[in-house]
């Protein structure tokens, strides 16, 4: 049999702070292994192994004492199940191997982790956006090992301050700190931290303000761009890719490279989007049926495009492609285009998804099929993107009331 109980050490440190200690029992073999955590002598509860209200970290350091506790016991249980002889040091190995894994209270450690498990689900976009949100705490605060006590209500102020003072957007410091209260969720779902650390309920993500500008072309401009005299190839090849994009209902250029020949049925490409799992389907124009002969992959492509090669479908080949096209293909002949045309607007390939929003939001039409339009999955989604947009009918209401 061995049993364990929490103590606190016969020796004091020069501040009079005595360690807490995990002391073990077993054939009459005895062994301490120091928690980290320390306390006065009048602060410990002998009767209960665990701190008293004096302690300003009371709550922290029981639920410590708690989770180590009921690791312990596990620990224990799954050796005398097991029905093979162990020893003192076999527990401490075991609990210090486990606690290793987990490392407590690291939230470099368990970002990093968060990173890695996205990044094996194929999320690759959202794992290099938390990678880059992790290397922007970590340059604000000087150091790479970050605990999650690091993160206070107050430091996340001052986080906020060092975004804004480094000229980041405010959509891009909604992305950081969003990305920041997620890590500390699950966190606390998966029992690394107790809900107790939880800085979000006094520091409010909401306000920050996304007030982003999403570019778009209006239907003007868009003209404009459709009848440009092109000679160059790949300026060929930015506008046309723009326009599936726009006729294509906003469709994402991974979703569009993506698209199989199973995916068209007769004269309706139907798909579902990456980024909602949600159900799209459009009727084909003339245009997309002229782009579809003019780009159109290997007789034994799966791919209606000739874009993914050897009918690779893993997602690291897919993601890498679509950064690699969009990057020297589309939107840097498109910015150099729209430049040429005389328009002053920073527009990219996904500037035609919100252009395709505005000419719908331009014409009326009702919030609960733009919403389908654009594969969104709850109408709170659709009603956030279009207030982002411009609104005809507010310019027409002033333009009567002013001019």
């Amino acid at each position: 049999m061995i049993s364990y109980k929490f103590i606190i050490k016969a020796t004091t440190n020069t501040q009079a702070e005595y360690s807490i200690n995990l002391a073990f029992v077993k054939d009459r073999v005895n062994s301490t292994l120091s928690i980290n955590k320390k306390c006065k002598y009048e602060d410990w509860s002998f009767d209960t192994q665990r701190l008293k209200k004096t302690h300003k970290e009371y709550k922290q350091i029981n639920e410590l004492i708690e989770k180590y506790s009921n690791r312990i016991n596990e620990i224990i249980y799954d050796f005398e199940s097991d029905e093979t002889p162990f020893t003192i040091k076999d527990i401490i190995t075991e609990f210090k191997k486990k606690s290793g894994k987990q490392k407590a209270l690291s939230y470099t450690y368990f970002h990093e982790n968060l990173i890695e498990e996205i990044k094996n689900e194929g999320k690759l976009s959202t794992s290099s956006i938390e990678k880059d949100t992790l290397k922007s705490i970590q340059r604000f605060l000087g150091r790479t090992e970050i605990t999650f006590r690091d993160l206070s209500v107050d430091t996340i102020y001052k986080y906020q301050s060092f975004l804004n003072a480094n000229k980041n957007s405010q959509s891009t410091i909604g992305i950081r700190i969003r990305t920041l209260r997620s890590v500390f969720n699950k966190a606390i779902k998966r029992e690394i931290i107790p809900a107790s650390m939880y800085p979000f309920t006094k520091f409010k993500v909401s306000k920050i303000k996304e007030s982003g500008k999403k570019e778009y072309l209006s239907e003007e401009e868009l003209d404009l761009l459709k009848k440009a005299n092109l000679s160059e190839n790949n300026d060929i090849i930015a506008r046309d890719m723009f326009l599936l994009s726009y006729y294509g209902r906003g469709i994402n250029f991974i979703d569009l490279i993506q698209l199989k020949k199973r995916d068209l049925y007769k004269e309706t490409i139907t798909y579902k989007r990456s980024k909602t799992g949600v159900i799209v389907n459009f009727k084909l124009n003339d245009f997309w049926k002229q782009k579809i002969r003019e780009y159109a992959s290997p007789v034994d492509s799966l791919y209606i495009f000739n874009i993914i090669h050897n009918n690779q479908d893993s997602k690291t080949y897919i993601n890498n492609r679509k950064e690699k096209f969009l990057k020297l293909y589309i939107n840097k002949p498109i910015k150099k285009i729209i430049n040429d045309l005389g328009i002053h607007k920073n527009i990219t390939y996904y500037c035609a998804r919100h252009t395709f929003a505005t000419i719908l939001k331009f014409n009326n039409i009702s919030v609960d099929i733009i919403k389908e339009a654009l594969g969104h999955k709850d109408i709170k989604s659709t009603m956030s993107y279009l207030n982002t947009l411009p609104s005809n009918t507010l310019d027409k209401m002033i333009d009567d009331i002013i001019f």
